[in-house]
């Protein structure tokens, strides 16, 4: 989740607490199962838009690791970059 002012990130949140867990999870399903059906290995984001009533939108699929990247880290414990090297092989 972010806060942006003018197309540039200001603040990257995570996980997006202010969103229920059930909302998280689906959103979190949804990238998976997208990711699944193109068969892809390796890291990127997947975007949604959230409204007022938790229903959730695809936006797009970043195929690379984003500058955000250390946030997801620190929530994860998972070094993006590192297996990012080991997928490839």
């Amino acid at each position: 989740c972010s806060i942006q002012r003018r197309h540039q990130k200001l603040i990257e949140i995570a996980p997006a607490w202010h969103h229920s867990s059930e909302v998280r999870k689906n959103v979190q399903e949804d990238a998976l199962k997208l990711t699944r059906a193109c068969k892809y290995l390796c890291a990127g984001t997947v975007e949604f838009l959230v409204d007022e009533n938790g229903r959730h939108y695809f936006m797009e699929v970043n195929p690379r690791v984003q500058v955000e990247h250390t946030v997801t880290e620190e929530v994860t414990n998972i070094d993006i970059v590192q297996s990012t090297f080991l997928i490839a092989g």
